[in-house]
Order: structure tokens, then C-alpha cells, then sequence
């Protein structure tokens, strides 16, 4: 039980303490009890039953908050759980409890009745005062998992209590005939001395942890209890027939509780009233006080007695209630979240903000399932909570619910069991994000991509036949140019053999185009086929590819270290051929200079290719990435202008970014990016 919940229970055993004060039969004892116990909002019902020795046998007498007629014949003689729980208690003397009686299948006629009655967890107290029993009190509760250990301890307490009540009870004639027995038999004793009574009422009034006290007409203390002298830190010859600022209060508190005993004095009537003042020991303290008048024979005021009760606890548990209800209204008013509130087995919905989403939800409802969740889902919905709940742990799923204008839509829900002291759900406080500008765009995503693979499939089939039925005209068209050159060569004047070479030279141009088309449609763009890759052994097969390029214009190319990453290794070698290829090409008057280096950044590894060559106008170098884009005539620098697409379409196959820095004159560094991955190695 929380701290907040073990001053409630302390709340109501001074309120059936301070009963037992006016009491004077047994009778009434138990009657007060039971209705104290019954008015609290911690237990549904109590009653009370006398323990007949001479039958082994407890008869209910006294009862509050049930029906009379559940109490009929009830024995330790019967073959009940009620009467089987009496017997343990009364065998035992000690307490005995019973958890959840509802959910027990052997008990199951009785449930509708234990529903009705709030009765979910029971207890049986037995009331014992120096070896005698004088009976039993029940109580029951409808808190699932009510009295626990500092609960048994506090109610085992006043069951002692309650029978040193009954040990110096005053017997009286009563209509009951188990009452007018009990009387007959208490009239052979010899009549309690009034000493007796002095230390029943003292008893009484120590063991609360409340403040009682009296005043005399004019405002000076004449009884103060041991609690009220503890706060006072003084005794009690120091404390009684002084006035109020005599006992330390401050001028404005005397002055309150004066006009408050004055009032008390002219209308006969109590006075209820709070306040805050300093504790010896524990500090300052709220406390909440009554006044009330006590009459003569004449119904003349003759004193005020007063119980003040301190409610700190609880008054910084409805502060810091308060504040939280106050914190989680922003909470819900500010998020676009819908929030709800869910009993501990999810068996009912006690609330839910709905954020025109779903319907909301301002009384407990138990076909939440049935109402918010759609009929393919509810199975899976029920298999993850319970999962929640045997785990103790948060619940968060994927799941179709119906919306407020009646259509499907789609929802992350997302609960958190609150847990007691011990270790149980007493709740979950769930959010629940609309997730339907999500699901929708999944499946446009998924059927772009499925269009997309399906077009990429297209692309590649057309770009292979395209390639072979372009091949073979181009072949024939060649054929037969130098056929015509052949056998016609000596009979042509210089012009048609320029023709005819134009002619050649294009159906080549035309072949070298072709195939580069070929190889771009190549690329893979799915990524599947990716693994660890060294680029060094990368850079070396490119190197290798181009040697006669390299031999031919006596490149010098240099590398730093280069690290492993994962990609399609023979896609990576044509990056890095290409781009090589293209410093090499675009070189300037002397031998190409290039430079391949590699860093890591950010997560991802930047590799650049610099030359010393003629440079790009910074204004043209996205153009340089566009399909059969040159800056070149043909006649100028060879090439069919698709290399650099095809490094382009590589890089964002592996998930990178490629670019372009340069001037004029000043050399051109290509740079490009590949996410670090799983299994690469480091620089």
C-alpha cells in the first residue's frame, strides 16, 4: 500500500476509535464500528459477529453497507467460505484474508453477490483482548489486491482495541435475544469500577494518532491526549489550565480558535475548520480541527472538546494530484496524441481522449475492443496485451481502428502499466498516434517501388535488345562502307572518301554510344548484392583496366590508404575506372597528375579523385552528370558522354552523393560519398 494509502487507513481507524468513545453496551459498540468502517470509501461493508464458546459458533449482530438478509445464518458452522475464513480466524486469532473471491471458479454461485457488493478482497480480524474472544469483524473491499501488511498490522491493532471495548462494556437489556443472553449473563459480574471506565477511555484516546483535547468557558486547556502534548513537546502538568498562547500558539491562531469556541458556546452547534501551524518535531503541519459542544443536564455548554486530525499527507497527495492532473490536461490538450486509461486486466476503458480521431470516452466502458478496433486486428490486439499484462510490460502495436466518421484508419498504440508498491498494475495510461498520413504513403511507397522495379526491369530488357538490334545495322552499315572503299576506292575522288570515312567514323561513334548505354542500363539499384569491399584492391583493377591510357600519357596516379566498405565491388571499379578515365582525358598539355584519397565523415566515407588537367567552368559542372551530355566536341577529346552518368547512377546505388569542384585551368576534383556499413574496415 502507497504512503498515501496507509494515511487513509490511519484516517479511519482514528474515525472508529473516536467512535468507541460514546459507546457504552456492546451493542452499540459494534454497531458504531461497522458504520464507521462502512462510511469510509476504503471498505464496502462490515459486520460484526459474536463468538459463542459454548457452540463454537459466530452469529453475525451487527453489519453496515450490505443487505441484512446476506448476513442470515451465517456460522463458522456452515459449509461457506465466509464461515470457512471465520473458523481460521477464530482458530488462528489472527487475521485472515481472502483475495479476489470473484475470479475463484469454486465459488462461482456466489460471484453475482460479491459483484453486487463490492466484495473482491475480504478480511476476518478477530477480536481478542487477554486471551478472550469476543468475536470477529469483517470487511470486505473491492480494491483487488486490499490488505496488505501494514493494513493487517493497523486492523489487527484495533481489533484489540475494539474487545478491551467489550472487556469494560456496560451491559444492557436488548431486544436481540443473543443480546438480552449476553446481558443476563455480563449482570452476574461485578459491575465495572469507574477506574476501569478512566483507563478505557484513556486507552481509547492515546492509542489515536489524532489530536483531542477540551476546553473550559474560558479557553484554557482541561484534557490534552498524549498526541497533542508530543506535537506541544511538553508534558502534561506543564500543558493543562493554560490558555492557548500560553501552550505557544501565535496571537492569530488564540484569536481564531477564541471566536470559534464563542460560536461553539451561542449556537451549541460544532465548528470544522483548517489550519497550518509549526510541529515540534516534524515541522509544519496542515491540520483539520473540530470543535464541538459539550451539555449539561440543563443542555448548557460547559466545555468544548476538540479532535484536530493531521492531514499533511494528504493534502500534499491532492496537491501533487492536483498538479498531475493539471500536468497530464496540458499534456493531452497539447499533443495531438490520443490518450486513454485502462482498467488493470484491459477489461474496461475508464477513459479516452479521442482528438477527433476515435469517439471519446468519459465513462468506463467495457466493448472498447468491439467498438475501436477493427475485426481483423482484435486478435492480435488481445494476444499482445496479454502478453503486457503476464510481463508486466509496455504494450505498443500497429493497428486498424474506426474512426469517428465511421472510415478505417490506422493507429500506433503505445500503454504503460502504473504499478503499486508491490510490484502490482493498478492501471495503464496509454497514447495512441494517428498514423493513417503514414500507412497510406507505406503503400504508395510500395507500389512506386514496385512500379519503379518493374520499369527498371523494362529499362534494362529494352536497353539489352535495343543495344543488339542497334549492333547489327551499325555492323552492316560499316560493312559495307569499307566494301564500297574496297572495291570502289581508285574510282572515288578525295571528297567521297572523306564521305566515307565521316561515314565509318560515325557508325563507330554510334557502336561506342550503344555500348555505354548497355553498361549504364547494367547497374544494379536494388542493393542487394552488396558485401565488404576493399577499395584498395578496387582502385588497383581500375588502374589495371586503364594501364595502356596510363602508359600512353604517362599518368602518374597516387592513393592514400583507402578503406573497405560495402557495395558491389565490380560497380566500384567502374566508378573509380571512369572517373580516372576522365582525368586522363581531360589532362592538360603534360602528363596527368591524379590523386585518390578517402576520409570518414558523419557516418560516411568521402573519397575524392583530383587532377591537375584543363578544368570545368564551375557554371557547367551539373551538366556534366546528364546522359550523353559533353562539353567537348568529338574531335576534341574522346568520349560518348555517358562515363560520368554511369558514376553518378553507381553512387546512388550505394546510398552516396556524388560532385564536382573546379576551374578553368586549375584541375577538377571529383567527390562522393559512401555510407560506413556493416564488416568495413578503417583507415
Amino acid at each position: 500500500m502507497s504512503r498515501d494509502g496507509q494515511q487513509y487507513i490511519n484516517e479511519v481507524r482514528g474515525e472508529v476509535t473516536r467512535a468507541l468513545i460514546p459507546a457504552i453496551t456492546k451493542h452499540e459498540i459494534r454497531q458504531r464500528v461497522c458504520e464507521r468502517f462502512a462510511a469510509s470509501e476504503v471498505y464496502a461493508f462490515a459486520w460484526i459477529g459474536r463468538y459463542n464458546p459454548e457452540h463454537e459458533e459466530v452469529v453475525p449482530t451487527a453489519s453496515a453497507g450490505i443487505a441484512e438478509e446476506t448476513l442470515d445464518g451465517v456460522s463458522i458452522t456452515e459449509d461457506s467460505r465466509r464461515a470457512e475464513l471465520t473458523s481460521e480466524a477464530v482458530r488462528t486469532r489472527e487475521l485472515a484474508v481472502e483475495e479476489n473471491p470473484v475470479d475463484d471458479p469454486l465459488y462461482e454461485d456466489r460471484r453475482d453477490r460479491a459483484l453486487e457488493h463490492d466484495d473482491r478482497t475480504c478480511a476476518v480480524i478477530p477480536l481478542v483482548y487477554e486471551e478472550t474472544l469476543y468475536g470477529v469483524l469483517h470487511l470486505a473491499t473491492d480494491r483487488p489486491h486490499g490488505f496488505g501488511a501494514a493494513e493487517r498490522a493497523s486492523l489487527a491493532e484495533l481489533g484489540a482495541t475494539i474487545a478491551y471495548a467489550f472487556e469494560n462494556a456496560e451491559p444492557v437489556a436488548n431486544t436481540d435475544r443473543a443480546e438480552r443472553e449476553e446481558a443476563e449473563a455480563e449482570m452476574t459480574r461485578v459491575p465495572a469500577e469507574s477506574e476501569q471506565e478512566r483507563r478505557l477511555y484513556e486507552t481509547l484516546i492515546s492509542s489515536t494518532p489524532d489530536l483531542v483535547y477540551a476546553f473550559d468557558l474560558d479557553y484554557r486547556f482541561i484534557f490534552a491526549n498524549d498526541a497533542l502534548l508530543e506535537m506541544w513537546g511538553q508534558t502534561f502538568e506543564e500543558s493543562i489550565g493554560k490558555t492557548l498562547r500560553e501552550n505557544g500558539y501565535k496571537e492569530w491562531h488564540a484569536e481564531m480558535h477564541k471566536r470559534e469556541i464563542d460560536r461553539v458556546v451561542e449556537t451549541k452547534e460544532p465548528v470544522r475548520g483548517e489550519v497550518a501551524f509549526h510541529h515540534a518535531e516534524l515541522g509544519r503541519r496542515i491540520y483539520d480541527y473540530i470543535f464541538a459542544p459539550v451539555l449539561n443536564d440543563e443542555g448548557e455548554v460547559e466545555a468544548i472538546a476538540g479532535t484536530t486530525r493531521d492531514i499533511t499527507e494528504r493534502k500534499e497527495a491532492e496537491e501533487a494530484l492536483q498538479e498531475s492532473e493539471e500536468r497530464f490536461r496540458a499534456l493531452i490538450t497539447a499533443s495531438s496524441d490520443v490518450v486513454y486509461r485502462m482498467s488493470p486486466d484491459w477489461s474496461e476503458m475508464h477513459h479516452l481522449e479521442g482528438k477527433e480521431f476515435i469517439a471519446d470516452t468519459r465513462e468506463s466502458t467495457s466493448d472498447w475492443l468491439e467498438k475501436y478496433i477493427h475485426p481483423d486486428d482484435q486478435e492480435r490486439v488481445k494476444e499482445a496485451i496479454d502478453e503486457a499484462i503476464r510481463t508486466k510490460s509496455i504494450f505498443e502495436l500497429e493497428h486498424q481502428v474506426e474512426q469517428v466518421d465511421g472510415s478505417l484508419g490506422w493507429t500506433f498504440s503505445r500503454a504503460v502499466p502504473m504499478l503499486d508498491e508491490d510490484g502490482e498494475i493498478v492501471e495503464w495510461v496509454g497514447m495512441a498516434s494517428d498514423i493513417t498520413e503514414r500507412k497510406r504513403y507505406e503503400r504508395e511507397l510500395e507500389q512506386a517501388n514496385a512500379k519503379l522495379k518493374r520499369s527498371n526491369a523494362e529499362l534494362k530488357r529494352f536497353a539489352h535488345a535495343a543495344s543488339h538490334d542497334l549492333q547489327e545495322p551499325l555492323r552492316m552499315v560499316s560493312s559495307y562502307l569499307q566494301l564500297l572503299e574496297n572495291r570502289y576506292g581508285d574510282d572515288l575522288d578525295a571528297d567521297a572518301m572523306e564521305f566515307i570515312e565521316f561515314a565509318v567514323d560515325g557508325a563507330d561513334r554510334m557502336r561506342e554510344m550503344v555500348n555505354a548505354l548497355l553498361e549504364y542500363s547494367r547497374v544494379n539499384t536494388d542493393g542487394e548484392d552488396f558485401e565488404p569491399v576493399d577499395c584498395e584492391t578496387v582502385l588497383d583493377q581500375a588502374m589495371e583496366n586503364l594501364q595502356m591510357a596510363i602508359d600512353e600519357h604517362d599518368a602518374t596516379i597516387t592513393s592514400d590508404e583507402l578503406p573497405s566498405v560495402s557495395g558491389d565491388e565490380r560497380q566500384l571499379i567502374q566508378l573509380f575506372q571512369n572517373l580516372l578515365d576522365n582525368a586522363i582525358t581531360y589532362a592538360g598539355d603534360g602528363p596527368p597528375t591524379i590523386h585518390v584519397s578517402a576520409e570518414r565523415r558523419d557516418g560516411e566515407w568521402l573519397f575524392s579523385v583530383r587532377d591537375d588537367g584543363i578544368g570545368i567552368d564551375s557554371e557547367k559542372t551539373d551538366e556534366i552528370f546528364e546522359v550523353f551530355n559533353r562539353l567537348h566536341a568529338p574531335d576534341e577529346r574522346e568520349g560518348t558522354g555517358i562515363g560520368l552518368a554511369i558514376c553518378e547512377r553507381i553512387v546512388m546505388t550505394h546510398d552516396g552523393r556524388i560532385w564536382v569542384e573546379s576551374e578553368p585551368g586549375e584541375g577538377t576534383t571529383f567527390f562522393f560519398t559512401i555510407p560506413v556499413g556493416n564488416g568495413e574496415g578503417t583507415t
